[in-house]
C-alpha cells in the first residue's frame, strides 16, 4: 500500500495561449492546485527546479526525454464538446423508448423558380442562445447527459458520423471543404503534451491529451438565408442556406477581443436537415413531449438579429453589422415583403 501511494503521479500542463476559447459562463479558475512534492534544494529564485522544464525556455514538446514513455490518452468521457457524456450502463429513464426515429427524413421543399420569384432577399442573421426565448432550446439540459442534444454537438456529430461536409470560414459560399480534424482545430482544440512527475519531482513519462472545450463556449450561431416572394401562390418562403457556430477571440486573462466575432466553420443547411430531423430535444412548452431541431428552424422558434441583407443598399445602410434600429427596420420590411407586390 505504501509503495502504491508513493507512485501517485500528477500532471503539469505546458500549454499557454495568447488566445483561447472560453464560455460566456466561465468563472476564473481557482489558483489552488495540488502539486507534486519536490525536494527542497538551494535553487536560485526564478530558476527551474530539478527535473522540471524551465518556464522561460522551450516547452515540454521541445525537451521530451526520448527514453521515457509517451501515453496517448483517448477522448475523455466527461462532458467535453467533442467527447460527450459518459454512457449509462443501465436504462437511465422510465420510458419504454426514446421517441427518436432513426429513419425520419425531412419533408421536401416546395419547388421555387426564378420566373416566379417576384422578390428575393438574401439575409444574414445572428442567433444568441443566451436570450430567454433561445435558451430553452439551445441550452436545454433538463436531464443530466442531454448535452449531446445541443445544437453544436448535433453539428459536430453530423460532420463526424453522418457524412455532412463542413466548409471553411474563408467565405460563406461553401467553396472550401474541410475535414473533421479541421473543424475541431477551429475551436482551439488539438493536443496537449503533459509531463508526469513522481513524488520526488522527477519526470517519469508524458501524456498526450485532447484539449477540453466546453459546449458553453459556443452560444452564438450565424444563419444565412433567402426570403422569396413567390407570385405563383402569393406566399413568402424562407429558406436557410447555411449555419455556422460563432466565436470571439479571448485573451488569456479572460477579456474578449472587441469586434473579433467570426464563424468557426459553415455547414450547408439542406445537408444538415436529415440529422436535425432525427435529433430530438425536450419541448420546453410541453415537458411530456419532444421536438426536433428541424422543427425549431423550420417553424422559426428562435429569436435572431439581422446583421446584413441585400436590402441594406436601397435603404442607405452601409454599416456591418447593422445597428439595432436598422436591423429592426430590415426585419419589418421582410415581414411585409408580400405587400410590395400589391403596392405595384
Amino acid at each position: 500500500m505504501f509503495i502504491a501511494a508513493c507512485l501517485t503521479t500528477g500532471l503539469l500542463s505546458v500549454s499557454e495561449y495568447s488566445f483561447s476559447q472560453r464560455s460566456a459562463y466561465d468563472t476564473p479558475v481557482s489558483s489552488y492546485e495540488k502539486k507534486p512534492a519536490v525536494p527542497k534544494a538551494n535553487t536560485p529564485k526564478g530558476a527551474a527546479k530539478p527535473g522540471q522544464p524551465d518556464p522561460d525556455k522551450s516547452p515540454v514538446t521541445d525537451s521530451i526525454q526520448a527514453h521515457l514513455p509517451i501515453e496517448v490518452v483517448e477522448e475523455a468521457q466527461g462532458g467535453g464538446l467533442f467527447s460527450g457524456s459518459s454512457k449509462s450502463l443501465r436504462k437511465d429513464n422510465v420510458l419504454e423508448d426514446d421517441m427518436s426515429d432513426s429513419t425520419a427524413t425531412p419533408l421536401p421543399y416546395t419547388a421555387l423558380y426564378a420566373s416566379d420569384a417576384l422578390y428575393r432577399v438574401r439575409v444574414w442573421r445572428t442567433i444568441d442562445a443566451r436570450t430567454q426565448k433561445n435558451a430553452r432550446y439551445f441550452f436545454n439540459k433538463a436531464i443530466d447527459g442531454d448535452e449531446n442534444a445541443r445544437l453544436i454537438n448535433i453539428m459536430l456529430k453530423a460532420v463526424k458520423d453522418n457524412g455532412v461536409q463542413a466548409f471553411s470560414n474563408i467565405d460563406d459560399r461553401f467553396t472550401t471543404p474541410i475535414s473533421y480534424d479541421d473543424v475541431v482545430a477551429s475551436f482551439g482544440g488539438g493536443k496537449d503534451t503533459a509531463a508526469k512527475y513522481d513524488m520526488d519531482g522527477n519526470i517519469v513519462g508524458y501524456q498526450v491529451r485532447s484539449r477540453m472545450v466546453s459546449g458553453d463556449s459556443v452560444y452564438k450561431f450565424r444563419i444565412k438565408e433567402e426570403w422569396v416572394f413567390n407570385k405563383r401562390d402569393g406566399k413568402t418562403y424562407i429558406r436557410i442556406l447555411g449555419i455556422a457556430p460563432l466565436s470571439s477571440y479571448t485573451t488569456s486573462d479572460g477579456y474578449t477581443v472587441e469586434n473579433s466575432e467570426h464563424a468557426l466553420f459553415w455547414l450547408y443547411y439542406p445537408d444538415l436537415r436529415k440529422t436535425l430531423v432525427r435529433s430530438n430535444i425536450v419541448n420546453p412548452l410541453d415537458m411530456g413531449g419532444r421536438i426536433t431541431w428541424e422543427e425549431v428552424f423550420e417553424n422559426r422558434l428562435f429569436d435572431s438579429k439581422v446583421i446584413k441583407s441585400s436590402l441594406d443598399a436601397e435603404n442607405g445602410f452601409n454599416e456591418n453589422p447593422l445597428t439595432e434600429a436598422h436591423s429592426t427596420e430590415i426585419q419589418q420590411q421582410l415581414n411585409n415583403l408580400s405587400r410590395r407586390m400589391w403596392g405595384k
